[in-house]
């Protein structure tokens, strides 16, 4: 995962808080994400962020253990994720930590670096379901009948957005649904109304668009905002069309603003992050619960 993720994945958590200022957690963020810095620079900034619990120092923290080139750097960075997660630790933080210390346990050229990994690994196994998604393949609605869920590719309204943009934003959607044990996927393609009912299977939809997305170059930094909306409806399968019914129907939208670097690599990664997050977050939160909602009905 590249440091532009992580750093702006940890300005998304805050979003509508801290936004507005730069404390001396982004202060020693930026130091660390930098590995053109003196080592001991970046050595400094891990141990001040070891001492947060914050989503954007555990990010940080472990986005350095898996890309920092410095063995010093790694191994406090290990050191500082068994004292920084906990019960209340996010869930996208969490899933990082873990994966960095997972890579770092196997994979890091350093003997020092991978036994402190591992010891910090097995400290915070212990928090590793809070962070996963529940995996059920069969869930049925109240009424007995199984559910599936037409995840339709996204649009780009916007028409600025990366081309695998509405690619992303559609898989992360998915990813969402299928986390509550809908199923989004049909043998042979998207089913028929005959074939819905013979599976005794009720059907929705879900479709996302890329609504905007604005570039401000400013200085040495450049501003990336972005809206995605969702709409979520029943579907009588692929000869049936969409119900557009009042009263069950919803629309969701959601936006994030974060900064990144002045590359058209770094603004086009800042994007595709931006499109992500907010995709997670608007069908964790909204599109999620009203599924839930239409599946009771």
């Amino acid at each position: 995962m590249s440091r532009a993720l992580a750093v702006f994945t940890a300005c998304f958590v805050v979003l509508g808080t801290a936004r507005t200022y730069a404390d001396s957690i982004d202060q020693n963020v930026r130091e660390l994400s930098v590995n053109g810095k003196s080592y001991k620079v970046r050595l400094a900034a891990a141990l001040a962020l070891s001492k947060s619990k914050d989503a954007r120092a555990v990010l940080a923290v472990a986005d350095a253990l898996d890309q920092d080139e410095d063995a010093t750097v790694r191994r406090v960075a290990a050191i500082a994720l068994e004292k920084m997660i906990d019960s209340e630790t996010p869930k996208d933080a969490l899933g990082l930590s873990i994966t960095a210390l997972e890579k770092a346990a196997k994979t890091d050229g350093d003997s020092k670096v991978r036994e402190t990994a591992k010891r910090a690994l097995r400290a915070v196994e212990r928090f590793k379901k809070k962070g996963e998604p529940a995996v059920a393949t069969k869930t049925t609605t109240d009424r007995g009948s199984a559910v599936f869920v037409n995840v339709d590719k996204a649009l780009d309204q916007s028409k600025k957005a990366p081309v695998d943009g509405p690619d992303r934003v559609t898989k992360v959607v998915k990813r969402q649904v299928e986390s509550i044990g809908y199923s989004t996927n049909w043998p042979g393609g998207l089913p028929t109304s005959a074939e819905l009912d013979t599976a005794k299977t009720r059907g929705y939809i879900v479709a996302s668009t890329v609504k905007k997305v604005d570039i401000t170059r400013s200085g040495h930094q450049t501003q990336v905002a972005c809206t995605v909306a969702i709409r979520v409806s029943p579907w009588a399968g692929k000869d049936g069309g969409e119900k557009w019914e009042a009263n069950k129907v919803a629309s969701a939208s959601g936006s994030a603003k974060a900064m990144t670097g002045n590359t058209e690599r770094e603004v086009q990664g800042g994007v595709r992050d931006c499109l992500e997050a907010v995709s997670e977050d608007v069908t964790s939160r909204q599109v999620v619960p009203f599924l839930k909602h239409l599946t009771a009905m």
